[in-house]
């Protein structure tokens, strides 16, 4: 059985793949029919979210067909749960190969062993790094590391040094982890937002959401700096590991890989997303076997333990596949559903419109989190209600980036998210207190400056 589930995810991706690049609609049927049959026969193993999601999307078509729901519709829902599928298994490559890479564990240790000063600044824009293409596995990876450094006996049995250096290091990771959002073309929030409003392009977005992450960082870090002045030197002191190699190695394949990405993209005129995923399997493999080639391994048993742990990492994605695949859909049927003059009368008449309607999209995002709603089903919800946004006084690109940074501070505030649960779980701290507690004050001065920042684009966007 797990070889047909892993089976029906790589035919999602190819079908998707030929859909998107030569818009055969049997392939997107193809590709929706072998998702719909890998829920069908992983159901047992589905969160209850996912079985909610499942349920509530069947409910609104059975109420609703005819009265704004039809089968064109339904395809272009289909179309969206198919992208987003074919998108993450495209991503698994990526991670099957950084999984047992030694550069990817030799960067998890440099970032933990740098000097108190310069570790912030590290630990953030290297668990943004790693994040880019291990996900959630970034945290796993830095969590368990910093859990192994940071202990009493390292820090000479004093209970408080033990305290502020887990603490320092915890919000360093999760406040460049929360950057992903933004600065990650890899993200699932980029592939949904440039799906979900067709008028962006990437080319024009990406850059500017690079602002918001160094914004974002850079501020983490003066923050940190300020509560934590440089202490005096002492004698006796540990040496700190200075040896980039292993980090350099890992940002030239993260650049490679979207590098390459784009260029198929430009050329061929394919969206960020789908070059991605046409890529990210073929670069994954040449990854892996160039890395374990030189271990001495054979070509053989490389290739057999990277699909043996490929065919494991796709058995274990129904879950992600039924919340995210259910909350777009949700997303198109809203859309559907709610007239869109409606949405435009009601926004008004609250007041919200132009650049309110930005400043809305944000505090949504983020608050709602909080009561475990995931940004991906409130970013969906809105992009989806919103996307005719110049209706409403507001540019596209101000849309996009207000719910991306909406997305990125609710990873931070929100003590119900799965980052902040790993977090928790592995360095043994309470996700209420990481969030709530230890980074509410930068959210706060988070949230000012980027609507800030939002305000200056809005300007040039008007």
């Amino acid at each position: 059985m797990q070889f047909l589930n892993a089976f029906l995810l790589l035919l999602t991706l190819c079908a998707t793949i030929v859909y998107k690049t030569h818009g055969t609609v049997g392939m997107l049927y193809g590709a929706s029919v072998a998702v719909l049959i890998f829920l069908a026969l992983t159901w047992k193993k589905i969160s209850p979210a996912g079985k909610i999601f499942i349920l509530i999307n069947i409910a609104m078509l059975v109420v609703f067909w005819g009265r704004g729901v039809d089968l064109a519709l339904v395809e272009h829902g289909l179309g969206r749960i198919t992208l987003f599928a074919a998108f993450m298994v495209g991503l698994i490559f990526l991670r099957v190969a950084a999984k047992k890479s030694r550069i990817i564990s030799r960067c998890g240790s440099f970032l933990i062993n740098q000097k108190p000063g310069a570790r912030y600044a590290v630990l953030s824009y290297g668990s943004c790094l790693l994040g880019a293409i291990l996900s959630f596995g970034a945290l796993n990876l830095m969590g368990q590391v910093i859990a192994n450094g940071n202990t009493l006996e390292a820090a000479k049995g004093e209970e408080r040094i033990y305290a502020i250096r887990l603490r320092r290091m915890v919000l360093a990771m999760l406040r460049g982890f929360a950057t992903l959002p933004l600065s990650s073309p890899f993200s699932i929030s980029m592939a949904l937002v440039l799906s979900v409003i067709p008028s962006l392009r990437w080319q024009s977005l990406i850059p500017l959401t690079i602002v918001f992450a160094v914004v974002l960082i850079a501020l983490g870090w003066l923050m940190d700096s300020w509560a934590y002045p440089k202490p005096a030197p002492q004698s006796g002191a540990r040496k700190y590991d200075n040896h980039w190699g292993a980090v350099v190695s890992f940002i030239f394949i993260v650049l490679g890989l979207f590098g390459l990405s784009a260029m198929i993209s430009i050329t061929f005129d394919y969206g960020l997303p789908t070059s991605i995923m046409m890529l990210s399997p073929f670069f994954a493999l040449g990854w892996f076997v160039i890395e374990f080639g030189l271990t001495g391994m054979s070509l053989k048993k490389a290739a057999s333990f990277f699909f043996s742990s490929l065919k494991d990492e796709l058995n274990g994605m129904s879950s992600e596949i039924a919340i995210i695949g259910g909350a777009s859909f949700a997303g198109a049927l809203v859309a559907a559903i709610i007239p869109s003059d409606l949405v435009q009368t009601f926004s008004e008449t609250m007041g919200i419109s132009g650049f309110a309607l930005a400043v809305f999209c944000i505090l949504a995002v983020a608050l709602i989190s909080v009561v475990g709603v995931s940004p991906f089903i409130s970013v969906t919800i809105l992009a989806s209600t919103f996307a005719d946004v110049e209706v409403f006084g507001l540019s596209p690109y101000v849309l996009a980036l207000s719910l991306l940074t909406g997305w990125a501070l609710a990873l931070n505030f929100s003590p119900l998210t799965i980052s902040t649960i790993i977090i928790g779980r592995i360095l043994n701290c309470r996700a209420s207190d990481v969030t709530l507690n230890w980074n509410r004050n930068y959210c706060l001065v988070a949230l000012g400056a980027v609507i800030a920042i939002l305000y200056v684009f809005h300007i040039m966007y008007d």
